[in-house]
């Protein structure tokens, strides 16, 4: 059994898959709480599913691209493991969005993992232990996802990510704070910078209203 805050049908809006239709399956809860997290309501509310409940519901849907996001999906492995496994059985691209604090060593290969690389003012409290479990055991597919909020989570991330050697080895992200700020600011130090980057934007708040749930 799995808690499952909601699933729904919509536009992939970050990663290297987005603008793509996609089926989302949030679970329930979070190890972490994020300022800039915006999708709260996933820390408690949902309901528990089976496996088979949770296929049925995607497969009724009828979207070959799945996402495992959340809160924080990672929480309730090794059954969320199971499901991932069951939809790359059954056909389907799955991706996993995870905050990257919890092991993924059981994620199966085939997953498309998006890992989310905090800089110090994401959190109240900043855990200086996220990553270090498997800072060797990246996959060519992996995809980071770095949230900056200013210039100083800007250099920090470009400092982490060159410790860990990542820039050339997989696709990095970065996106700016929704409303702190600007995407073209952030554009230009991606440009000056120039190491191989992409600029990741929200574009589900970009096409509905950035409080709107299930998009």
């Amino acid at each position: 059994m799995l808690k499952i805050c909601e699933i729904f049908h919509s536009i992939q809006g970050e990663s290297s898959f987005a603008g793509q239709p996609c089926t989302f399956v949030r679970l329930t809860g979070c190890n972490l709480r994020c300022i800039w997290c915006d999708t709260k309501y996933a820390y408690d509310e949902g309901r528990l599913y089976s496996i088979d409940e949770i296929l049925c519901q995607v497969e009724a849907i009828g979207c070959r691209l799945v996402e495992i996001t959340g809160g924080e999906p990672m929480c309730q492995a090794p059954e969320v493991c199971e499901l991932m496994d069951r939809l790359i059985q059954r056909g389907y691209t799955v991706l996993l969005e995870t905050n990257g604090s919890r092991t993924l060593e059981q994620v199966p290969e085939q997953v498309h993992r998006i890992i989310d690389l905090k800089p110090p003012k994401s959190m109240t409290t900043h855990d200086k232990k996220v990553w270090q479990s498997y800072a060797e055991n990246w996959r060519n597919t992996d995809e980071i996802k770095c949230v900056v909020a200013d210039r100083e989570d800007f250099e920090w991330c470009l400092q982490k990510l060159s410790e860990y050697q990542l820039f050339g080895r997989v696709i990095i992200h970065f996106s700016p704070v929704w409303g702190k700020l600007s995407p073209e600011v952030l554009a230009e130090w991606i440009c000056a910078s120039k190491l191989p980057i992409r600029l990741n934007l929200q574009i589900q708040k970009v096409i509905w209203n950035p409080e709107k749930r299930g998009v």
